[in-house]
């Protein structure tokens, strides 16, 4: 049985007031409008405070577990890569998903400990039925290039204390 939430994935870096300001927030749109506005800022983008990161965080996320999107599969610190940090948000429509400075740093330097052929390796192994599609090595490039900037955000993140987001909005919804 496939498991996909299929949506577009926007990965953040937060600051601790951006961070406050989003427990501060009363109700999911107001969680929803928090992340869409910081996604369309046009200075966070010129700050690489934003990446967007399509559709991988779904294959990203399964190699780094158990190969289900899950948000409790796998171990500290892989998990809390993309679905396994605090939940702020978690509906039919959309996610959001933080993660606290202490754990983006232990998030950073695992996954410099991930290299490319284990990445492809675990990746070519997805179960085709559960992640919807079967896994080719055309595919599987690409998303090892999105996994390095994805690594990149929490190394800069680490290095700024900073809290990092993440947001999904499910294909088709408006939350």
């Amino acid at each position: 049985m496939q498991e996909s939430r299929s949506g577009e994935g926007t990965f953040f870096v937060l600051t601790r007031s951006d961070a406050k300001e989003l427990f501060g927030l009363d109700g999911d749109e107001a969680v929803w409008q928090f992340a869409d506005r910081y996604r369309s800022s046009p200075h966070d983008r010129e700050d690489k405070s934003v990446l967007d990161c399509g559709t991988a965080w779904d294959p990203i996320h399964r190699v780094l577990t158990d190969g289900t999107l899950a948000h409790n599969a796998g171990d500290l610190p892989d998990n809390h890569c993309v679905l396994g940090g605090r939940r702020m948000h978690e509906g039919a429509d959309f996610e959001v998903i933080m993660v606290r400075p202490d754990i983006v740093s232990l998030v950073a330097e695992n996954l410099q400990k991930l290299k490319n052929a284990d990445f492809l390796v675990k990746y070519m192994a997805l179960d085709p039925k559960q992640y919807g599609q079967t896994p080719n090595e055309t595919n599987g490039d690409v998303i090892w290039s999105m996994f390095k900037l994805i690594h990149q955000l929490f190394e800069e993140a680490s290095a700024e204390h900073a809290a990092v987001l993440f947001a999904v909005k499910r294909t088709g919804s408006t939350p």
